[in-house]
């Protein structure tokens, strides 16, 4: 049954009971029945009462009454219908769903000296429908005025960029502060959220160059780390090779060098200027002829493969 058609059942049982009280004061004016008119007159006054006042009230799932007779609080009603005895009893109507406040943008000095401005949202619910009556004037004022004030007393005693990097912990703190003075209000605070943070323009992009350079500070280390552990691999891989196979892996590249279009190759090192540095870091001690002497006698066998080769490819091309 929607609102509309409650509303018009309850027309229906006024002017019903209406009609009756004046057929009751007719027959007892007639009868000189006095009780019966005294009745009756109750009956009606009583129901143009409730066309002034709430006498028969409605209360969904979500709604309370606080209700005062004669000024005391007498209880909480609800959900469903009550009566409210008119020029006796009175209430104040609650509803337990949860509530948005939206606080006012703040304009904060940070410890710092810096201006930022700070909007924030408050979503609480009432718990006890008597305490949000009975002790507080108006609980979500109050809330609006703590948050407001919290806001203004953590932000200064913080720098602009803690703020930035702390708006959870800050979140967290509010609800924590406001929790404590809503407990004698008979409200319970679900959260309380800083919906923005703005800050001047060029602290802003001071901000996010620093940023920057931090990214291209930490991409330069991970690339030298890298580049640490590359060199660190072929130094313990160069350390490892025997003779044999610094002569194999040399061979390899003159043989790689051969079988390109070139018909001219340079050795990446002469033979007698190899000889010539050994003999001048060994201060002269051994002439330089007889380290070529010596080189050329140890690794004869590979100039003797790669002339072999270079005949090989020169015949091919023949």
């Amino acid at each position: 049954m929607d609102q509309q058609a409650k509303k018009a059942a309850v027309f229906g049982v006024i002017l019903f009971l209406a009609l009756l009280a004046v057929i009751g004061i007719a027959y007892a004016v007639s009868t000189q029945n006095y009780v019966y008119l005294i009745i009756g007159l109750i009956i009606l006054l009583l129901l143009i009462a409730s066309t002034k006042f709430d006498v028969l009230l409605q209360l969904q799932e979500y709604e309370r009454a606080v209700v005062f007779r004669f000024g005391h609080f007498v209880g909480v009603r609800g959900p469903g219908w009550t009566i409210i005895i008119p020029f006796i009893e009175n209430y104040v109507k609650v509803d337990l769903r949860t509530e948005t406040l939206d606080v006012a943008p703040q304009k904060v000095i940070t410890k710092d000296n810096i201006e930022v401005q700070i909007d924030a949202v408050v979503y609480l619910k009432v718990s006890d429908p008597a305490k949000a009556v009975l002790n507080v004037q108006d609980y979500k004022s109050a809330a609006i005025l703590y948050v407001e004030s919290t806001i203004r007393e953590i932000a200064g005693r913080m720098t602009a960029e803690e703020i930035i990097s702390n708006v959870d912990k800050i979140n967290s703190q509010l609800r924590t502060d406001l929790q404590r003075m809503a407990e004698g209000w008979g409200v319970k605070v679900v959260s309380v959220e800083l919906k923005r943070v703005s800050l001047p323009e060029e602290l802003m992009e001071a901000m996010h160059q620093r940023r920057e350079a931090e990214q291209r500070k930490y991409a330069a280390v991970q690339e030298a780390e890298a580049e640490k552990v590359k060199i660190e691999a072929v130094k313990q891989a160069a350390g490892e090779l025997n003779e044999k196979a610094l002569a194999y892996y040399y061979l390899k590249a003159l043989e790689q060098i051969a079988s390109g279009k070139a018909t001219k190759i340079v050795l990446p090192l002469e033979v007698s200027t190899l000889a010539q540095s050994i003999s001048s870091a060994l201060g002269g001690a051994v002439s330089p002829k007889k380290v070529e002497e010596d080189l050329e006698g140890k690794y004869a066998y590979l100039l003797d493969e790669f002339k072999k080769m270079l005949k090989e490819k020169s015949a091919r091309k023949k």
